[in-house]
């Protein structure tokens, strides 16, 4: 029998109270039950924080992608897994209900900025849902009198994402904020910033436009929905800005998602487990050869900030499983590889990469650097350096003003200001004489110099690939797929995988197929390689 990828949650997750305005403890000091919240005392702004949240949280997949895309491997790895082969890797298609209920209590109490932020969240569930799965369940989702909702086809779905995108910006701006109670403590993520939340919607609405963007019929609709953002006239979230929550994470209470799910220093608990391999996600998250490599190659100062340096160093004329180049203090794994521990018993956690930053236990300070900085760090939804390359491709593209390689050049410098690869964010000149530095030394190189670089749209894509590598594979995969499958990233080794190529797109989970069958079979043959998203040309 197959053994199947399972990762559980081991680590219950209690939501929290909201305290009095002003109150530094933050959401997670006093917790309470949303189990015992009822129509009557569920009010918006305990609604709000789950859901910023749980649209900052990172699903199982975002390991399977990472892995997918040549970024982490997990080094002891059984064979035949389906994330290793291919087989079969289910996704639900319908976020939270709760998204629905938060629309409607903000509407019956008029707090337009409740509502605002509600359609917020909308645009981000449901365009992650059609990104996996194209075609699902939207227009009747939710409603109690349907019980096997029709599939709506991706396409419409973005569409109406747009419009509730553009309602949302209005809602929020014109919003009076002395009727949304509790707003600046329940929004965890802007504190009741109307222009940060303006700005992170026309970011998301630019998201939403570069998934789109080979689709060359889609040139008048995209044009439109620029100008649209144009006219907003908020612009984009600044550089150095994260759309990313943060409800009170602490070593007392419960750590940050990321911190607790990957830091290799991480003793407080939080980690995903397989029940079948006992492998966590601590495990999952080390370096794949082809994403460390990639940065050798480049002699990329960012190296040790995406990755760790090793714990110990291989010993010489130990037994590896497959050369590496030096420095011998970052090792890789391959993905897919079944690796026979007395054969081999040094490919281990302890003589392999992990990610950047992931020794760091204190809590974050302009010193923290890396993509783990403590164990109280923001969980971001959309990071600023992504912000800079869907401005740097937009501006290549033409739709926005701007010079293509100083914009390029700011969302590379911006990667490297995020990492704090200078070591003090309170001076991020220190980051930027180091990328400065290194990208003149590059002159020559195709994958990161712009005068040296024939295809200046590859060159764009692979250093944004480079720069979301532990960030976000969920959008890298976005770009592999509607890119044409760029950058090359290797297949599975695994002897047993179906494929020769990275899928394209996950399938609907067993109980969806059984209780909408219908529907489900309605959409044709679904298959993981072939399968395309609406956006992918």
């Amino acid at each position: 029998m197959k053994r199947t990828y399972k990762i559980i949650i081991i680590s219950t997750i209690l939501m929290s109270s909201l305290l009095h305005s002003g109150c530094k403890k933050g959401w997670l000091d006093v917790n309470y039950n949303p189990r015992e919240l009822t129509n009557t005392n569920a009010t918006p702004n305990l609604i709000l924080p789950p859901l910023l949240e749980a649209a900052a949280a990172i699903p199982s997949d975002f390991e399977i992608l990472s892995m997918w895309l040549g970024y982490w491997a997990g080094p002891a790895l059984p064979p035949a897994l389906n994330l290793t082969n291919y087989t079969n890797i289910p996704s639900g298609s319908v976020p939270s209900q709760t998204l629905p209920f938060l629309e409607d209590k903000a509407t019956a109490l008029g707090q337009d900025f409740y509502l605002g932020i509600a359609k917020v969240l909308r645009a981000i569930a449901w365009s992650r849902c059609v990104d996996k799965l194209n075609d699902v369940p939207y227009s009747e989702a939710f409603k109690q009198s349907i019980l096997r909702p029709k599939y709506d086809d991706g396409k419409s779905i973005y569409e109406d994402l747009m419009k509730q995108l553009t309602a949302a910006s209005g809602l929020i701006k014109n919003a009076e904020v002395s009727k949304n109670e509790k707003i600046a403590d329940a929004d965890i993520m802007f504190h009741g910033d109307k222009v940060k939340w303006l700005q992170f919607i026309n970011t998301l609405k630019l998201r939403l436009l570069i998934h789109q963007a080979n689709r060359l019929e889609r040139a008048a609709y995209i044009a439109s929905e620029i100008q649209t953002i144009k006219d907003q006239g908020s612009g984009f979230l600044p550089m150095g800005v994260d759309g990313a929550v943060n409800p009170g994470w602490s070593l007392t209470i419960k750590v940050s998602l990321y911190y607790g799910l990957y830091s290799s220093s991480n003793n407080r608990g939080g980690s995903r487990g397989d029940l079948f391999s006992g492998i966590n996600s601590v495990d999952l998250a080390h370096a794949n050869e082809y994403g460390l490599n990639l940065l050798k190659e480049d002699n990329d100062p960012r190296i040790g900030f995406i990755y760790s340096s090793v714990d110990k160093i291989l010993p010489i004329g130990a037994p590896d499983p497959f050369p590496q180049p030096g420095p011998d203090t970052f090792r890789g794994s391959r993905f897919g590889l079944p690796i026979n521990s007395f054969q081999y018993p040094y490919q281990n956690r302890q003589y392999l990469s992990a990610v950047g930053g992931s020794r760091n236990t204190d809590v974050v300070s302009a010193t923290s650097a890396g993509i783990i900085k403590g164990n109280n760090m923001d969980a971001w939804v959309i990071t600023s350096v992504e912000n800079a390359f869907l401005q740097a491709e937009a501006v290549f593209r033409g739709w926005l003003s701007g010079d293509p390689e100083q914009t390029y050049k700011t969302a590379l410098r911006e990667s490297f200001r995020w990492l704090n690869v200078g070591g003090n964010s309170n001076n991020p000149a220190l980051s930027d004489a180091i990328f400065d530095r290194w990208y003149a030394e590059q002159v020559s190189n195709q994958r990161v110099n712009w005068s040296a670089a024939p295809d200046k749209y590859k060159l764009i894509m692979f250093q944004k690939y480079m720069a979301l590598n532990g960030i976000d594979p969920i959008e890298s995969w976005v770009d592999y797929r509607r890119n044409g499958r760029f950058p090359n990233v290797p297949v599975s080794v695994d002897p047993t995988r179906i494929g020769n190529t990275v899928p394209i797109r996950f399938v609907y989970t067993n109980d969806e197929i059984i209780t909408n069958e219908a529907n489900v079979k309605a959409l044709g043959e679904i298959n993981m390689f072939t399968g395309k998203i609406w956006w992918m040309p």
